[in-house]
Order: structure tokens, then C-alpha cells, then sequence
């Protein structure tokens, strides 16, 4: 059903890589957000739920500016958006952990995971499109499809792992700790991707 000779053209390969990556690391955050605010922190499902409001905002708006400039800007757009994905999900370990010493409000996760759905708008179709660019015409269907299948495998095992690591930490720890590990797995998987993505920048160049 697929030609394999499509992960000769590195472009494709690479930007498969980064969408599996992308999706393996960070589809876990908002199982972890909603555990965290509703058993370690005592709120309902609502207000979980609320809390990725802004981020929801954000990706819609930052998807829209990456569509119209990634003829433009290329990679950079890509990279950039990992980088905000770091910035997102570091500051949100900072909120976490400082929370835990009484020093913020847990409210201020509101605002952090902003970074991360900025992110999701800057890599997720840009990241499809310039995969896509080299592959022949005759191609570009299946290869979407080999694309979209690695995302939906990369979701899976993020979700199942990174949630495995919170669960095993809480189990000698508490929650904080709990969200501050597993969020260092993402940090560790979206910067993988952010390697892959700047050599392929550099190779293209």
C-alpha cells in the first residue's frame, strides 16, 4: 500500500520523525494538567478543563500566521515553535513545583501551557507541509498518510509511557514531583525533535 521508497527523500523522513516526536511528548501535558489540577490540587473537571482554553486560543491563532508565512520563513517556523514547546513546558514545572512551596497560584497554569498551544499552531502543519514538499505528486497522499499514522502512534506511546512515569513517581512521591519528572521526559523528547529539525534546516540550506 506504500511505496517505502518515499523515506529515501530525507526531508520526508525527517519531517516524520519530528511530527512522531512532537505527538509522542506533547499530546501527554493535558492528561497530566487535568490529573494534576483535579487529584493533586482538588479542582473539578471544569475548571481542568478551562485551563486549556488559552492554549486552544493561541494554537488557532499561531496556526494561521505558520500557514501564511511558512513559504517565508521555512524551518525557522518549525524550530521556533519547538522552542516555545520548551519554554511552555518548563515554566509549567516551574508553576507546579513553586505552587507546591505556597509561593503561586496553580491558576497560573492558565498562562504557561499558552506556550505550548503557540507551539502546536507553529509545528503541526508547517511540519506537514515542508515534509511533503520534495515527495512526487503521485506520492503525497500515502505519505500523508504514513505521516498521520506516525502521529497517531507517537500519541499512543507518549501517552502510555509518560503517564506510566507520572503514576510510577507518585507511587514514592507526590504530585508535584510526579508532573515535574514526566514533564522532564517531554522536555528530553521535544528536544530530540528540535535537533532533528535544525539539521534538517542546515541540510537544506
Amino acid at each position: 500500500m506504500v511505496d517505502l521508497g518515499i523515506f529515501s527523500i530525507r526531508s520526508f523522513t525527517r519531517g516524520s520523525i519530528i511530527a512522531l516526536l512532537y505527538f509522542l511528548g506533547m499530546t501527554s501535558i493535558w492528561v497530566l494538567v487535568a490529573l494534576y489540577l483535579q487529584d493533586g490540587t482538588g479542582k473539578s473537571a471544569l475548571q481542568a478543563g478551562l485551563v486549556g482554553v488559552p492554549s486552544a486560543i493561541m494554537a488557532a491563532l499561531a496556526s494561521g500566521w505558520a500557514g501564511r508565512n511558512v513559504p517565508r520563513y521555512g524551518h525557522r517556523i518549525i524550530i521556533g515553535g519547538l522552542v516555545l514547546a520548551l519554554v511552555g513546558v518548563s515554566s509549567s514545572i516551574a508553576v507546579v513545583l513553586l505552587q507546591a512551596g505556597g509561593h503561586v497560584s496553580e491558576w497560573w497554569l492558565l498562562l504557561t501551557p499558552a506556550f505550548v498551544g503557540t507551539a502546536r499552531g507553529a509545528v503541526i502543519s508547517p511540519n506537514r507541509a515542508l515534509a511533503l514538499e520534495e515527495v512526487p505528486l503521485a506520492y503525497a497522499g500515502s505519505s500523508g498518510a504514513v505521516m498521520q499514522t506516525g502521529q497517531r502512534i507517537g500519541t499512543s506511546i507518549g501517552i502510555a509511557v509518560i503517564t506510566s512515569v507520572a503514576f510510577a513517581t507518585l507511587a514514592v512521591s507526590s504530585w508535584p514531583v510526579a508532573m515535574a519528572t514526566s514533564f522532564g521526559v517531554i522536555l528530553l523528547v521535544v528536544l530530540v525533535a528540535l535537533a532533528v529539525a535544525v539539521k534538517d534546516q542546515r541540510e537544506r540550506r
